[in-house]
């Protein structure tokens, strides 16, 4: 097995983690783009310190979903997703490409996991803990947010360089018609995050795939493909929402933006909240 570079580790499990050292990073500014009338004031650009701590290079995929299912006998509340390949799926209103089906598809064993609650996301994280022999959970919005950008306050993991210049006209929130008309004509130029797609058109990508979009630390696709669940709530006066970061397929291109910040809902408390956009990775605690 090759050797990692110094700032990654494999456990025994296989799974690649990246430490990320102790001390400074540049954080926000914090900009959210919807719920606005739930958030708090956003907090400005600044410098944090933080301990160490280990992130898993890519987030907990279907196959490591099943494999946690099968072994603990987990009743999860989700639905499996899967891409939809048949031809009518490209003809304008007539489906979806991403959609629930009945039993777990194999062929989705290197997606992101997707449609699991904060709680699920938690169990998962207390089980795998007990394998390595680690306390494991989710990171905070502040580790993640380090994670991504490294200590030096990139906009992207890669730097400064816009992914998918072709959408940057695209709306904030929501997503709407035009991106999907768009969507069907135009290929994505740069891709080097999963982001701006519209949801009959969209669907998530297997883990790792862009070369580009890999932090300083060396952790893979933290802009685009899924949310990320964090532990860290949305506004201090309620603790039922959660902050997810890093963007979505089905979301604008700019949510990828490792600034941004959203709710996963303020309706739907985040043990419950479960969307076809929204995964998780593990942290270990140093």
């Amino acid at each position: 097995m090759a050797a990692l570079p110094p700032h990654l580790w494999r456990a025994a499990d296989g799974r690649e983690y990246a430490a990320v050292p102790v001390g400074p990073f540049v954080y926000g500014p914090e900009e959210p783009y919807e719920r606005l009338a739930q958030a708090p004031p956003p907090r400005p650009r600044q410098t944090l310190e933080l301990d160490t701590f280990h992130l898993a290079v890519l987030p907990v995929t279907y196959a490591d979903w099943k494999a946690f299912l099968d072994t603990t006998g987990f009743r999860w509340g989700g639905e499996w997703w899967a891409i939809d390949r048949r031809w009518h799926v490209g003809v304008p209103f007539a489906g979806r490409r991403y959609a629930i089906v009945r039993d777990y598809p194999p062929e989705m064993a290197h997606y992101p996991i997707v449609a699991v609650s904060q709680t699920e996301a938690l169990a998962y994280c207390e089980w795998l803990g007990k394998q390595l022999g680690r306390r494991a959970g989710l990171p905070t919005e502040e580790q993640w947010e380090k994670a991504a950008r490294g200590p030096d306050g990139r906009t992207y993991p890669w730097g400064e360089v816009k992914p998918r210049p072709e959408i940057q006209w695209q709306r904030r929130f929501p997503v709407t018609l035009e991106t999907y008309l768009y969507s069907l004509v135009v290929p994505p130029l740069r891709p080097w995050a999963r982001a701006g797609w519209y949801w009959r058109v969209g669907c998530p990508e297997p883990v790792g795939l862009r070369p580009q979009n890999v932090s300083p630390y060396g952790l893979r696709d933290m802009a685009g493909n899924i949310w990320e669940w964090t532990t860290s709530v949305y506004h201090p006066n309620n603790s039922d929402f959660h902050v997810v970061k890093g963007g979505s397929w089905g979301y604008s291109i700019h949510h990828t933006q490792l600034f941004v910040r959203s709710a996963c809902s303020v309706t739907t408390p985040s043990r419950d909240y479960r969307a076809q956009g929204t995964g998780f990775r593990v942290l270990l605690e140093a």
